[in-house]
């Protein structure tokens, strides 16, 4: 008769070992896999915000081209007041404030009559939103003559902070720079683009 050799089991340190490698070998994998989740997300985001910034900034350019002044201290006035009108400023330096937390666009409208009256475009932030209030956007991409449309939400991942939306405009209110800042959700990390752009409307040149 023939006896099959008897085969020797791990003893109890060998296991303990194994699953500790096996518990190391696990946890690395985590996080890799965590670490490659929250870059995939950061890039996602980044994009996104790229996206968004892009957005806002055609339409601020568009609509502070088509000003004739840009101020951050109060709404500039509608109506004409001796010696010019609203887009002809009395002063040489009539911005002596520079610096806010909203930017207000004092605007040429057309009227179907001819005219030409004046309106208010303003930005502010509110928390982490961006918010508009002015004319109306009609489908042509122009500035209705109804009624101001009040605090339209065009962005909403700003950092709830002063320099989440930072205006300042020029002493003679004809150009404005607009710092932003973005939050990445999720993340500690931040995203700023700066806008620098000058009103051309002809109601300013002299």
């Amino acid at each position: 008769m023939r006896w099959l050799p008897i085969t020797k089991g791990f003893t109890l340190v060998e296991l303990l070992i194994g699953l500790v490698l096996g518990s190391i070998t696990l946890g690395m994998a985590a996080f890799l896999i965590v670490s490659y989740i929250k870059s995939t997300d950061a890039a996602i985001w980044s994009g996104q915000m790229e996206q968004d910034y892009g957005r806002i900034s055609r339409l601020m350019k568009t609509e502070i081209n088509e000003a004739c002044l840009v101020q951050v201290s109060a709404s500039p006035s509608t109506t004409a007041t001796l010696p010019a009108t609203p887009c002809t400023p009395a002063s040489a330096t009539p911005c002596t404030t520079t610096s806010g937390t909203t930017l207000y666009l004092l605007v040429p409208v057309t009227l179907a009559n001819g005219t030409v009256t004046y309106r208010v475009i303003s930005y502010v932030r509110n928390n982490d939103q961006l918010l508009r209030t002015g004319p109306p956007i009609t489908a042509t991409g122009a500035l209705g003559t109804t009624a101001d449309v009040s605090n339209v939400v065009l962005i909403d991942n700003l950092a709830n902070v002063a320099a989440g939306f930072a205006p300042t405009v020029s002493t003679d209110c004809t150009s404005a720079t607009i710092a932003f800042r973005f939050l990445v959700p999720n993340q500690t990390t931040t995203f700023d683009r700066t806008l620098t752009v000058s009103v051309e409307s002809p109601s300013m040149q002299n």
